[in-house]
């Protein structure tokens, strides 16, 4: 009774929200389920082999064709028996283990009989056994290994077609670009104290991304509503406040039309669900995965994720689960993070990787750690980067763990009108090292 019920859960959810079957299509098989829901996750199976969106009138329909006695109540009735598809893995994980129980038992019975019999040679019993171990054992494997040939045939072919000596892509932010490498698969964690501008940095890279790459924004922080605006602002150069209230005037409408005409085509979307957990996000990034193809993920930020109660166990684990996800699903994700009040303590106010605030875990599991800096913003007279007196604007993208190159500091622009970051208006000044 409770394996039907978990079977009817799992396919109400495959039938109710789209992309739920790729979330689990790696994980089920047909013999799975019992009874009609066999058939039902065969022509589930097979609609989507069609090229064809998953849902009650595709499935009906192919049930049709097939002339399955499956009658289209009973598969209708299954979507009133789930709420969302929040926990279609777990319950996917589920039916696999029950089904690999069920093979295990008849496994044993067979080892049982087989043993009892004078003609069978250990040999080929034990050789029988293992294959068939050997094959549950695979379908759990979701990383399999690879030769060494392949991984490095695959690199060179990578390698040739590259541009500008970088392997990921670019941001816009030259010197940071040339620091990093671009967003390259991985998790680049980008942290600093609030008001320095985290979302603003994110929108201005995130702008230019995806030009290269789609674009997939959760927010925690800011309604989509307002991300809107961030990239409206970014684009047309008109400040958030006057674009919020309408206030236009002649000379801007040409800059104003050509930002709108820009944002129809920007490969961008926007998820603002509030307090999310990994779970969630995780089914979000394999829908946009299975959408997109590859694409960059933004996160403002970790510290609003769901962290179960426990901010320093939630943010280590959250922390843990977002790079490995960053690996199976081959994307790079931009991880905002927010900074202890202990930079507050030094008299330069400068990020040391010890700010990185609830867990040293963070720094670990980061390609790249980069801290924004704005000694304009703490009224610095003398400016502790570069020396001298502090410039207006002036910002710094300070690379404290850089896993493919030197640790260095990037001159960056801050325009707070407009909530962008730009390249620093003196193109001749050097990256320093760190």
């Amino acid at each position: 009774m409770q394996q039907e019920k978990i079977e009817a859960i799992v396919l109400g959810a495959i039938l109710m929200e789209k992309g739920a079957y790729h979330v689990v299509s790696n994980i089920l098989q047909r013999d799975y389920f019992t009874g009609w829901h066999e058939d039902l996750y065969e022509a589930i199976v097979e609609v989507n082999a069609d090229g064809k969106p998953i849902d009650l009138l595709t499935v009906c329909d192919k049930l049709k064709q097939k002339r399955s006695k499956v009658k289209a109540y009973d598969v209708a009735a299954l979507t009133n028996k789930v709420g969302s598809s929040a926990n279609i893995e777990s319950h996917a994980w589920i039916l696999k283990n029950s089904a690999i129980k069920s093979d295990l038992c008849m496994m044993g019975l067979m080892i049982a009989q087989e043993a009892e019999k004078d003609n069978v040679k250990v040999s080929d019993l034990l050789d029988n056994v293992q294959q068939r171990v050997n094959a549950m054992t695979t379908s759990f494997e979701q990383v399999k290994p690879e030769r060494l040939a392949t991984i490095i045939n695959r690199e060179l072919s990578e390698r040739s077609n590259r541009q500008g000596g970088m392997m990921g892509v670019p941001t816009g932010l030259h010197k940071w670009d040339k620091a990093i490498g671009g967003l390259y698969t991985g998790v680049h964690v980008v942290a600093a104290r609030p008001a320095m501008g985290k979302t603003a940095f994110a929108v201005s890279i995130a702008v230019n991304a995806c030009q290269h790459l789609p674009v997939c924004f959760w927010s925690g922080e800011m309604i989509r509503d307002k991300i809107a605006l961030r990239v409206e602002s970014y684009l047309s150069g008109i400040q958030t406040e006057r674009l919020r209230l309408n206030r236009i005037n002649d000379s801007e409408r040409m800059k104003y039309d050509k930002a709108h005409l820009q944002m129809q085509d920007l490969d961008f979307e926007v998820d603002d669900t509030p307090s999310i957990n990994f779970a969630q996000l995780r089914i979000k990034c394999l829908k946009w995965r299975a959408k997109y193809g590859k694409f960059i993920l933004f996160m403002d930020y970790l510290g609003l994720m769901d962290d179960g109660g426990d901010e320093y166990r939630g943010v280590t684990q959250n922390s843990k689960n977002i790079h490995a996800m960053a690996n199976e699903l081959d994307i790079p994700i931009v991880l905002l993070h927010q900074l202890s009040r202990s930079v507050e303590s030094r008299p330069d106010k400068v990020p040391q990787l010890s700010d990185l605030r609830a867990s040293g875990g963070i720094e670990q599991d980061a390609d790249t750690v980069t801290f924004l800096y704005r000694p304009e913003y703490y009224e610095l007279n003398d400016d502790p980067i570069r020396g001298g007196q502090t410039e207006k604007g002036k910002a710094y993208g300070i690379i404290k763990k850089n896993r493919e190159g030197e640790c260095l500091v990037c001159d960056l622009q801050f325009v707070g009108k407009s909530s962008r970051y730009d390249n620093w208006i003196v193109d001749n000044v050097d990256i320093l090292p760190y």
